[in-house]
């Protein structure tokens, strides 16, 4: 990829971060994105986020219309991928929590519990035995 300025290579990752399309119609798109992109800040230096995102439209719109051109099916399993990545996670994270939330009910009920027993004794009335 070419070296762009900072906008620009912003913009092409913020469309690179909303495709759900395959390995190579991703790289094959985004390349082709990226050289139309470095072509119009060659043409425009002074170019802003907003001048960018006009003509090329915002970044999810942008991925929308690159992914038009992918295949549904590869699409399809693309975003099941992810999905079922995210349910792993998911799945992961809330056993980890129940085996913590084990360990510490268990650990409260088998922990040795210490009660600090203070024994008085009363002394005994000296006025009553003095009659």
């Amino acid at each position: 990829m070419t070296q762009l300025h900072p906008t620009a290579e912003t913009y092409l990752q913020s469309v690179h971060r909303q495709m759900d399309a395959p390995k190579e119609d991703r790289e094959r798109l985004l390349s082709r994105l990226s050289h139309a992109v470095f072509t119009y800040c060659e043409e425009n230096p002074e170019a802003s986020a907003e001048d960018i995102a006009a003509a090329f439209g915002d970044p999810a719109n942008c991925a929308a219309e690159l992914m038009a051109e992918c295949d549904p099916a590869g699409l399809s399993r693309v975003r099941r991928t992810k999905q079922r990545r995210l349910c792993v996670v998911i799945a992961v994270l809330v056993a980890l929590m129940a085996a913590m939330v084990v360990f510490f009910i268990y650990t409260d009920s088998t922990q040795v519990k210490y009660v600090d027993t203070y024994i008085t004794e009363d002394a005994p009335n000296i006025g009553d035995s003095i009659s």
